[in-house]
């Protein structure tokens, strides 16, 4: 289990503190993330809030992926390395944030994702990209679904500053995804639909979590 440091700790109260102060938080079943070994966290994406407050419910340390234009400014460089995002090239696209999850995954870590791909316009889930099929189907990584409510309501697109609209955040249970016997065999079209029921079996697990 990698050590965390000081500002990770440091950053993870304020956004503890904030979450439950300001938007009436509350985590169910967070027991249920593994406390070690590589683990995608797979989260529903309604806000800008679902980042740091997914990570501020876990109980491990958790490493996220953005845009490398997020760290230009010295300072956001800085608070956005403290909270262990990682910085991924826009010129790698899809390829350079699959090579950091998996590295990141190959070493142990947790690594939160949205399968979803970008943020929801009206906060109801969307299917899967197949990316998400495909990071699972490399690395082998346990998958933990999680769910949260609110955020949605307490930020919505086009804000910028959030509204104290009380938040939920939901754990299911870890599972593996039980790949066919032949997966190492296929190739093209058949391939890919493994990727998409990879994706649509985490959508159902985030759809069957309650606040």
């Amino acid at each position: 289990m990698s050590q965390e440091t000081f500002w990770y700790r440091f950053c993870r109260a304020i956004f503890r503190a904030y979450f439950r102060l300001y938007h009436r938080g509350s985590v169910h079943h967070a027991e249920r993330l593994p406390r070690e070994g590589g683990v995608i966290l797979a989260g529903n994406h309604v806000s800008f809030l679902d980042p740091p407050l997914f990570g501020a419910a876990c109980q491990r340390e958790v490493f996220f992926l953005a845009r490398d234009t997020l760290f230009r400014h010295p300072m956001a460089n800085w608070l956005l390395r403290s909270w262990n995002c990682v910085p991924i090239k826009r010129e790698g696209g899809d390829i350079a944030a699959m090579r950091t999850a998996l590295r990141l995954l190959g070493e142990g870590k947790a690594v939160l994702m949205f399968p979803e791909g970008t943020r929801s316009k009206d906060g109801r889930l969307q299917e899967a990209r197949a990316g998400i099929g495909m990071i699972v189907a490399r690395s082998r990584a346990t998958i933990v679904p999680m769910r949260i409510f609110g955020a949605d309501k307490a930020m919505p697109r086009g804000t910028s500053v959030p509204r104290p609209a009380k938040i939920t955040i939901v754990f299911g249970e870890p599972f593996q995804y039980p790949f066919p016997a032949n997966f190492d065999e296929l190739k093209g079209e058949p391939l890919k639909a493994v990727y998409l029921d990879i994706g649509r079996e985490i959508m159902r697990r985030i759809a069957a979590l309650e606040p």
